[in-house]
């Protein structure tokens, strides 16, 4: 298992990786941390520690939600494809956006996930205690003897054998058992019990077997994750372990599962040769910044959103657009696009705006004003003349349309810091997974600077379009943040000397939007 104090942590490193891989030089590990975090702690075992089980927690939510998805494709075990550094394992997943930005998802580690899977209560069960022929008798079930009994004299009756429970192998084997549900217990510990169901409904007779190892080796204040005690307590596991196997003499299936699986934790490690792959993480950080954001705006200012271009899940959300196991996705409404990339719903309510059908009113959905439309018919100029000005009776038949997809608008109010209440204003916000210093460096290489300039014209168009029927409040980029302490607004806080054209910055606080993006999993 990773030594957190011996993680080098890795900022803005430019290479769209945020997660744990080898370093490029030496034996150590590199932990590429989100953009934003300029601000995160050095040497804080506790903070690093932290961080990395909630991410671990963030990219296994995330693929759950996603998995069988369109948005998902699983690699085969002979995928392959060129990168920079490493090939794909057979464990990556990969997304592509409808722009055909790629997510490339490592989730798994073994160390954790062999001890998570190696669960089963039988195979505990079956360890800790077998069946055999006893020449013990246990007179509470003697009536269910009788049939195999001899009747001596005087009315006495002999019994030879019994089926009781009895340790089929040496005591050690049992150890194995509290040793397995010690390193189980730490793990559920510090994943805030966010485990398989099968786990979360037996974790106090895990965490019983648990103490009663932790009282054979341990002291009180040792622990597998604790700064002081992290290498001494992993020394006295492998000790342990390894005791424990030289005084075993009957191994079954049952107890090797769980042997192997401590043996990985105690020992594994990413490696490349085992199909691992070079690194834990994710490649493409953005897809999965936007699933955040969104989780924390449906789940506190759901009555307060117009548009959202996703289709998350929520817990005990109940969709009527949809069926089956969808039906607690958000998206109420067919995107219009022309690939099978990206969302393919999105969430709209109906707008304040009227369209008139003849002798019919009805209200504009607000996925029909985020519609541009460029008419290909010959223009006449004409100062007032009714025939040319009527837009009813132009011919439209023709004309080119482009649904627009921003992530997120919102009536507006003070939810980013400001004041400004009226019901015909509206905030446009969309999430960038981008660093603070991105919007400030005058000389970006090439890449960055078409990202920058597709970015504000894609943002203009939105605000152009929503002008046409509505007042913009605001136009935001939402960027991820670490705050080391708490902001002004618990949300996070406006970069008041960035303005791009009327479009500003908000650090938004990464680490509060991720505790509610973690809470929907719970």
């Amino acid at each position: 298992m990773f030594d957190f104090s011996r993680l080098n942590l890795v900022r803005n490193s430019n290479e769209f990786f945020i997660g744990i891989r080898k370093s490029q030089f030496g034996d150590n590990f590199d932990f590429c941390l989100p953009n934003g975090f300029d601000n995160f702690p050095v040497g804080d075992f506790d903070a690093v520690r932290n961080l990395f089980f909630k991410m671990y927690r963030t990219f296994r939510k995330f693929e759950r939600e996603n998995l069988n998805t369109n948005r998902f494709n699983i690699n085969k075990p002979d995928f392959q494809q060129d990168q920079d550094q490493t090939t794909l394992s057979s464990g990556g997943v990969k997304i592509q956006t409808e722009e055909g930005d790629s997510c490339i998802l490592y989730s798994k580690i073994k160390m954790i996930e062999r001890v998570l899977e190696a669960y089963d209560d039988l195979a505990i069960n079956s360890i800790q205690k077998k069946v055999r022929h006893s020449e013990e008798i246990d007179y509470s079930k003697i009536d269910k003897y009788l049939d195999r009994a001899i009747y001596l004299n005087d009315d006495v009756i002999y019994v030879e054998w019994m089926d009781l429970p009895r340790s089929m192998v040496r005591y050690e084997s049992t150890d194995l058992v509290n040793l397995y549900c010690y390193i189980l217990d730490e793990i559920i510990e510090q994943l805030n019990s966010d485990v398989p169901d099968n786990i979360k409904v037996r974790t106090q007779d895990i965490h019983f077997l648990a103490q009663h190892f932790k009282e054979d080796y341990l002291t009180s204040n040792q622990s597998i994750f604790g700064e002081d005690t992290f290498e001494e307590t992993i020394s006295v596991l492998k000790e342990a372990l390894d005791n424990i196997d030289k005084n075993t003499y009957y191994k079954d299936g049952d107890y090797w599962g769980l042997y192997e699986a401590i043996e990985t934790f105690l020992y594994g490690e990413l490696n490349p040769d085992q199909g691992d792959g070079e690194f834990w993480g994710v490649h493409g950080f953005s897809l999965i910044w936007e699933d955040m954001c969104n989780t924390y705006f449906f789940k506190e200012h759901r009555d307060k959103i117009c548009y959202a271009d996703t289709d998350i899940p929520l817990k005990g959300y109940e969709n009527l657009e949809r069926e089956g196991e969808e039906k607690n996705r958000v998206g109420n409404r067919k995107a219009n696009t022309g690939n099978l990339y990206g969302n393919q719903w999105v969430y709209s309510k109906t707008s304040n705006i009227s369209k008139n059908l003849g002798k019919v009113v009805e209200k504009l959905e607000w996925d029909e004003l985020l519609c541009i439309e460029f008419d290909l018919n010959e223009r006449t100029f004409v100062y007032s003349h009714p025939r040319y000005n009527q837009l009813e009776k132009r011919d439209r038949s023709s004309a080119l349309r482009r649904f627009l997809r921003p992530d997120l608008i919102l009536e507006s109010n003070n939810i980013t810091g400001d004041n400004n209440v009226d019901e015909n204003k509206i905030k446009i916000i969309d999430y960038k997974d981008v660093p603070l210093e991105f919007y400030r460096n005058k000389k970006l290489d090439p890449k960055s600077a078409k990202k920058y300039k597709d970015d504000l014209v894609k943002q203009l168009t939105y605000e152009y379009a929503l002008q046409q029927t509505h007042n913009i409040s605001a136009n935001l980029f939402f960027i991820p943040y670490y705050y080391d302490g708490r902001p002004s607004h618990l949300l996070g806080e406006l970069e008041e000397d960035i303005n791009i054209k009327g479009i500003k910055i908000f650090r938004a606080n990464f680490s509060f939007i991720q505790n509610i993006y973690l809470e929907n999993n719970l």
